[in-house]
């Protein structure tokens, strides 16, 4: 039980150094070229108040769901227009999706289950190559976690607000 103990505390001090590691990215510019055009797209949702049209280059583009975009101009109100901002978005959707991998492991198995998923979730190279390039992988990730949980708890407890929450 010691020995548990022990482990899981360097294991909660890991998880910390690799969420430190996402949260990296933040001091990074934006890749060239999906990032900056994601965000160019979130910028003009911003700047013209228009948050249905997405316009690329003065013309409408309709090559991807808005989400992302969605989640990204909110980022922008709040923190205004920076490189940061926009990557916050995919950070905190991210981190979503670990607290999510770790309910839902701990709801399958046990503690220690569940530490370690989190741990190879966030050092996971697509992760951490996701959080500093930011396009739809950070969402759907926390997303898609999050909806498989309350499906799992919708279908063990019979609970129709689970049910609910995993369909939002």
């Amino acid at each position: 039980m010691q020995q548990t103990s022990v482990l899981n505390k360097w294991l909660y001090l890991f998880v910390g150094f690799a969420v430190l590691i996402n949260l990296s990215g933040l001091c990074v510019p934006l890749m060239n070229p999906d990032a900056t055009l994601y965000a160019t797209i979130a910028k003009t949702m911003v700047l013209r108040g228009d948050y249905v049209n997405i316009i690329v280059r003065g013309t409408d583009w309709l090559d991807k769901p808005h989400f992302p975009f969605w989640v990204a101009a909110v980022f922008f109100k709040i923190f205004g227009i920076t490189d940061w901002a926009y990557k916050l978005s995919g950070i905190v959707f991210m981190l979503m999706g670990a607290a999510y991998t770790w309910l839902f492991a701990k709801s399958l198995y046990n503690k220690q289950v569940a530490i370690w998923s989190v741990l190879i979730l966030l050092t996971a190279q697509h992760i951490i190559l996701s959080n500093n390039d930011v396009r739809a992988e950070p969402y759907l990730t926390g997303l898609i976690i999050a909806a498989v949980y309350h499906f799992y708890k919708a279908d063990i407890r019979n609970n129709f607000w689970q049910l609910l929450a995993g369909c939002v």
